[in-house]
């Protein structure tokens, strides 16, 4: 009879050595700043990657199934008069709905790091042809109150549910950006 001791203690070593192995460290966490736009993203979330941070809009793209999206985030001009965030959506649903092959999906409410922000979710057709989805988001710039925060993330149809969760974690690492002090 053969004995298994030998390969119970060798299956037993192999166990040890894999267990005693250290396991790969998570990525360092990403801050992306934008100083001319005094916006900072805290932590960059996976999928994606800053593509331009100067001038006057901070954009990010993330890989897909389908194909890239593209996140753009711009900061309107200082009002006097306030900023009305309903006012915005409705307007961006009616841009929606006057696209070619345009549909308007609906709109939410959200609260968060960045107070009220209204959201709003269509599809249209662009010039080529393709269809594609968008997500904006309207919120009051963090430390300039008088500036409207826009946040327009385009995509291919067909992936709303990965990409709306992609866009509503990224909106919780937006922070505004104070300038340096000399």
């Amino acid at each position: 009879m053969k004995s298994i001791a030998p390969s119970l203690a060798s299956a037993v070593l192999l166990g040890l050595l894999f267990a005693c192995a250290e396991a790969p460290s998570p990525p360092e966490p990403v801050r992306i700043e934008h100083p001319e736009l005094a916006l900072a993203i805290a932590i960059l979330p996976e999928p994606f990657e800053a593509t331009k941070t100067t001038g006057d809009t901070f954009e990010l793209t993330a890989p897909g199934a389908n194909g890239p999206g593209t996140i753009k985030i711009t900061v309107g001009e200082p009002s006097n008069s306030g900023i009305n965030l309903v006012e915005a959506t409705k307007a961006r649903k009616a841009a929606f709905e006057i696209a070619p092959g345009g549909k308007f999906y609906g709109t939410r409410t959200l609260g968060g790091t960045l107070g009220n922000v209204y959201t709003a979710r269509g599809s249209y057709r662009l010039d080529d042809g393709t269809e594609v989805e968008e997500t904006w988001a309207f919120a009051l710039h963090p430390l300039e109150k008088n500036r409207l925060l826009s946040i327009r993330y385009t995509y291919p149809t067909g992936e709303s549910q990965e990409r709306v969760n992609q866009f509503l974690y990224l909106l919780g690492e937006i922070e505004g950006l104070a300038p340096a002090l000399p």
